[in-house]
């Protein structure tokens, strides 16, 4: 996932060149790739208009999409509804931008708060009609962006699907930059052979995988609905916490770096009730984040969950990840 500091219209055209890029690498027809210029575009332009100065279009690529979050600090809105309507504008153009996004995104949602800005998600399949996998979708989202400056990003997650149960994994490589990602990606192998293994074990063989690296920070929880609970094992200073019921339970992570350090490789499960969200993120995001500031934020698109979070709490300093993942069966 790339971003895209949209704060003039050369960034704008910008965010549009780089996402049909990607979405050429990923076999995108002319059709399609059109399209995506068009959502591209719209929501960069929003940022300029609405965004109270601009904001960040980040880009993230699957196996066939292209995911497109929007995020801006500015006014916010206080109907969502009324501003998707064609013809509704505050700024005095046409009006039919965001109509425009939802009418040729395959996943498309929107979070707004009045004084505490906007996300807007869009996912375009290149497919054309076909949904981008929206059981999947709709179960998690991340976002994970490399330090300013880098073009690499050391840190990494991955997901593997068993009917209803889920394992998200999270690496944070040590550092920044090329040698931090190569950890990162070596990690994320590993983890591809081992995620139908038991959380523990999955940390263990990445741990060895790691050994001729720089190492990093990882973690595993397995999101098991059918008992209601997340096992977590943690190695690291990666942070997690399931959200739900009014509370938030954080959870542990043993000290160490995978590679070099592994004194405690330890499992603790955790309860997660209906509508509970599990949220990790790598310490380029601060710990000090709380859902309660966006109301009904925690059942909204898990991406959108990542997004604001990551909009208003990343350090700026270093790499930064963050997921979302529903606790509960798609």
């Amino acid at each position: 996932m790339f971003e895209v500091m949209v704060n003039d219209s050369s960034a704008v055209a910008e965010a549009r060149r780089r996402a049909v890029a990607a979405a050429a690498a990923l076999g995108f027809d002319e059709v399609r790739a059109g399209q995506l210029a068009i959502v591209a575009t719209e929501l960069g332009t929003n940022l300029l208009k609405h965004g109270g100065g601009g904001g960040r279009l980040l880009v993230g690529c699957g196996s066939d999409r292209i995911e497109l979050l929007a995020l801006d600090k500015g006014p916010g809105m206080t109907d969502v509804a009324a501003c998707m309507a064609d013809g509704y504008s505050s700024a005095g153009t046409a009006g039919n931008g965001l109509g425009a996004v939802r009418r040729l995104a395959q996943s498309f949602h929107v979070a707004s708060w009045p004084g505490k800005g906007t996300a807007v998600q869009a996912c375009l399949s290149r497919r054309g009609e076909a949904a981008c996998e929206p059981a999947h979708d709709e179960a998690l989202g991340g976002v994970s962006i490399a330090k300013p400056g880098e073009r690499a990003c050391g840190d990494a997650w991955a997901t593997h699907a068993d009917g209803p149960v889920r394992t998200v994994f999270m690496v944070d490589g040590l550092g920044h930059g090329t040698e931090a990602a190569v950890a990162a990606n070596e990690a994320v192998a590993q983890f591809q052979r081992s995620r139908h293994e038991p959380p523990t074990q999955i940390v263990h063989a990445v741990h060895q995988a790691l050994r001729h690296t720089r190492g990093g920070a990882v973690a595993v929880a397995r999101i098991d609905p059918g008992s209601a609970t997340v096992s977590f094992v943690g190695l690291g200073n990666i942070a997690a916490a399931v959200v739900g019921g009014g509370t938030v339970r954080r959870m542990v992570s043993h000290n160490g770096t995978a590679g070099h350090n592994a004194r405690k490789i330890q499992a603790f499960d955790y309860p997660c009730g209906p509508g509970a969200l599990l949220v990790m993120h790598s310490d380029g995001l601060s710990s000090g984040w709380s859902l309660d500031a966006y109301p009904g934020l925690q059942r909204m698109h898990p991406l959108l969950v990542a997004g604001v979070l990551y909009r208003d709490f990343a350090r700026g300093r270093d790499d930064a990840t963050v997921v979302a993942a529903r606790t509960e069966a798609p």
